[in-house]
C-alpha cells in the first residue's frame, strides 16, 4: 500500500511540473510578460524563439546595430549572453512572454553567445558582430 502510495505522489508531482513548464494558455496574447525592450538601436536582424529554439540560431551584423529577439512560443523564454563588449539580458528566467520583444545594440565587435536559461543548453546562439 506504501509503495502505491508513493507511486502516486510521484505522478502527481510530475504531472504538476509538467504543467507548469506548459506555458499560459490563458495569455490573451498583449505581451504582458515584464520584458523590456531595452538599448533598442537601428538596424539588424530579428531571432525569433519558436519551438524552444532560435530562428536563426546564429546572425552577423555590423558594430552599432541591434538584435531583436522576439517570443513566438507559448511558452516563457529570456535571453542572456555575454561577449566582448558586456553581458546582456532580457530578464528574469523566462520573463519573456509569447509576443514580448528585446533588443540589445552590439557596440563591439567579436562573438557574442547566449542563451534562454529556462531551454540551455539546447537553446542557444551566436551574434558575430563585424
Amino acid at each position: 500500500m506504501r509503495e502505491w502510495l508513493a507511486l502516486l505522489i510521484a505522478c502527481l508531482a510530475l504531472g504538476l511540473l509538467a504543467v507548469g513548464c506548459g506555458g499560459d494558455d490563458d495569455d490573451d496574447g498583449g505581451g504582458d510578460g515584464g520584458a523590456a525592450t531595452q538599448q533598442q538601436g537601428r538596424g539588424g536582424p530579428e531571432v525569433v524563439m519558436r519551438s524552444s529554439q532560435f530562428e536563426p540560431r546564429n546572425v552577423t551584423i555590423k558594430a552599432g546595430e541591434s538584435v531583436t529577439w522576439v517570443n513566438d512560443d507559448p511558452v516563457p523564454h529570456d535571453v542572456e549572453g555575454s561577449g566582448p563588449g558586456g553581458e546582456f539580458s532580457s530578464g528574469p528566467p523566462g520573463g519573456m512572454a509569447e509576443g514580448d520583444r528585446f533588443s540589445f545594440k552590439f557596440k563591439q565587435p567579436g562573438n557574442y553567445e547566449y542563451v534562454c536559461r529556462v531551454h540551455a543548453p539546447g537553446m542557444a546562439g551566436t551574434v558575430t558582430v563585424r
